[in-house]
């Protein structure tokens, strides 16, 4: 997979994909609180329009109210009071005048009523006032005047009218609306009946129809949230053909004031979703079949004393509350979109600003593989600049494990060809010793007798000693000789000698440097050189090692003779510098002597072989080659370190570095 189509890859699964879906997750949250809280303002604005349709009730039943107050309606109580008895008042065409004329000219003014009806106290109509003028229909009967609807003969009807409460409005549905209406028709709201009384009696009714204009209105004003389609319809469990009717519907545009002869039922409302919903729960909200609308309803009593009551319902389009979110949707995908391509055009110029630099990184890797020189890399990714530098870092320290290597493969060898010369050198080194021993044995006898053969010859005056004096200094050349061998010989078997640890003692490293000046200080006034530092490191020195004191000094000597031996050659600065440091990173701590001179170094091309036993720089009889290779095996025997290497400002430095025993 390329670069390019994996950056891509996770950048949509980790940021877009996410950011996506918590974006649509969101719009689904808050469209369900926005639905929830569209509810409540629902319910809310249903609750008003049940109070103004409640305060509309209540404007009419005051005015019904007033109106046996008026001294029309007082002039014509005798009337009604002599009624009861079947007799026929005095002035009663006079009076029945006086209020007919008195209702005209109140409905001309008020027209919220369709019907004024003055009933006596067996509920026959005396007056009928309808659309501002007198009823003209005239029933003859017992009763000495006419009637104007048909006479009541339904006696639970005469029981209702006479159980009427006294000063208040009932709303009932009275036989004469219902034959003027016409059986086809369904009486809206029922007649407001005001019973009327003179003194103290119950002497007939007034009973109106309302019309339900002022209704309407009240409903055309109401506010249909979320376009949202008023609906009404009336519960009357009593009467089974008024139950379920919707008296106002906004998608037919019925109206309170229109007559329903073909009366549509909330009971086959949408296969009667809504009227299942409110057979449960008088208020609420329910979805119609389709689930692409909601009913919201809440019930109200219209009428007092009644358990007849409305349900107002407001049907809304659930698209409503789904259309805003939608729109934010398909916005959120179009975002999406437009996120992903930039994503994509992104995602190309950074794999071209990544790879390009771990393309180059690559060909570093080849290149050093190689052995050659890495090519710089140029980012400004601060990754791959620290990636850059932790490559050339690596390949620093590659090289100095490689030199660190080749350095310790170098004194493995060092070492296997001591430790082969050092068992080759004890061998020859004692069978070499007892001849030497035998040669000057004899050397000295010869010397002995050649010295006494001269003193008596030179008592005899005429015997020549001139040949063996000459004889006793070839002789005494010869145990020269044989001592200077010798002394090789004792250097070999010292370089091959192991010190066993037990002879291993604890010291101060001021102990091991208090005499070595004084051991090397002929040869440092003979060839013209200083050695400082000793004293300062003895000043200040707690350091303690274990070990064998005298072949560390010895060591130690031969070190300082040849840093005093390679100073001498130079006239720059004859001084040799010694100077301590302690070395606390590793496991167990060290001290590293230097000793450095300021002679002309090494050549680099014999400084692998300045170890090998028996090589040397000097000159033929000034050294046997055996000075260092007996320091490095007295400090390797004491789990030690010695190297040498050329200072960068001239000369050499010889590093001694042993472990430091602690004190416990």
């Amino acid at each position: 997979m390329k670069l390019k189509s994996y950056i891509f890859r996770w950048v949509t699964l980790a940021t877009l994909l996410p950011a996506t879906a918590l974006g649509l997750f969101a719009t689904y949250y808050v469209q369900n609180l926005y639905h929830e809280d569209a509810t409540e303002d629902i319910q809310n604005s249903l609750e008003n329009i049940s109070v103004e349709i409640a305060r509309s009730l209540r404007e009419d039943q005051g005015l019904i109210l007033k109106l046996p107050e008026s001294l029309a309606i007082k002039q014509f109580l005798p009337v009604l009071d002599e009624a009861r008895f079947n007799e026929r008042h005095i002035d009663y065409d006079s009076k029945l005048y006086i209020l007919s004329r008195f209702l005209q000219q109140y409905q001309s003014v008020i027209s919220l009523f369709d019907t004024f009806r003055i009933l006596d106290i067996r509920g026959n109509t005396l007056l009928k006032i309808r659309s501002g003028q007198e009823s003209i229909t005239r029933y003859e009967g017992f009763e000495p005047y006419a009637i104007m609807d048909k006479e009541i003969i339904q006696s639970d009807q005469l029981k209702l009218l006479s159980e009427l409460p006294d000063k208040s409005v009932s709303f009932i549905e009275l036989p004469q609306t219902r034959d003027e209406m016409g059986q086809e028709n369904n009486l809206v709201i029922p007649d407001g009946v005001v019973p009327l009384t003179f003194e103290g009696k119950r002497v007939g009714y007034l009973a109106v129809a309302i019309k339900g204009e002022n209704i309407d209105q009240v409903l055309e004003l109401a506010p249909r949230l979320y376009d949202g389609k008023l609906l009404i319809a009336e519960i009357d469990e009593e009467n089974v053909a008024r139950n379920g009717q919707i008296l106002y519907d906004d998608n037919t545009l019925l109206r309170f004031a229109h007559l329903k002869s073909a009366v549509e039922k909330l009971q086959t409302l949408d296969n009667g979703a809504l009227w299942e919903a409110y057979q449960e729960k008088p208020f609420g909200s329910v979805a119609n079949s389709e689930k692409d609308k909601h009913y919201y309803y809440v019930e109200y009593f219209p009428y007092p004393d009644s358990l007849t009551s409305w349900v107002i319902v407001n049907e809304v389009e659930d698209s409503e509350f789904s259309t805003p979110f939608d729109s934010i949707r398909k916005g959120i995908w179009v975002l999406a979109g437009i996120a992903a391509l930039t994503s994509l055009f992104l995602a190309h110029f950074a794999s071209r600003a990544i790879s390009t630099p771990i393309t180059h990184l690559a060909e570093n890797l080849k290149t050093f593989a190689d052995g050659k020189k890495a090519i710089a890399i140029k980012s400004d990714i601060d990754e791959m600049k620290e990636s850059s530098e932790s490559f050339n870092y690596m390949a620093k320290k590659l090289e100095q494990a490689l030199q660190e290597r080749i350095k310790a493969e170098n004194m493995m060898i060092q070492n296997a060809k001591l430790a082969s010369l050092g068992q080759m050198a004890a061998g020859i080194g004692h069978e070499i010793n007892n001849p030497l021993n035998n040669i000057r044995s004899l050397s000295r006898l010869i010397h002995r007798d050649l010295k006494r053969n001269i003193e008596q010859a030179q008592k005899h005056e005429n015997v020549s000693t001139q040949t063996l004096e000459a004889m006793l200094e070839d002789i005494h050349s010869l145990d020269e000789e044989v001592l200077r061998a010798s002394e090789i010989v004792q250097g070999v078997l010292s370089f091959s000698r192991q010190i066993p640890d037990k002879e291993f003692k604890t010291f101060y490293l001021s102990e091991l440097l208090k005499n070595l000046e004084g051991l090397v200080k002929q040869e440092a006034k003979r060839a013209q050189v200083r050695v400082v530092g000793i004293d300062e490191i003895i000043a200040h020195d707690t350091v303690m090692i274990c070990g064998d004191q005298g072949k560390l000094q010895q060591a130690l000597v031969n070190i300082l003779l040849n840093a005093i031996q390679a100073s001498s050659a130079t006239e720059q600065q004859s001084q040799v510098e010694l100077s301590l440091k302690l070395d606390s990173s590793g496991v167990e701590p060290y001290m590293i002597l230097e000793v450095r001179d300021h002679g002309t170094g090494i050549d680099d091309t014999i400084i692998d072989q300045i170890f090998d036993p028996f090589f040397t720089t000097k000159a033929v009889g000034q050294g046997t080659g055996l000075g260092l290779s007996i320091s490095l095996g007295i400090v390797q025997n004491h789990k030690g370190q010695l190297n040498i290497e050329n200072a960068s400002d001239g000369g050499a430095i010889v590093h001694m570095r042993l472990p430091i025993h602690e004190n416990t």
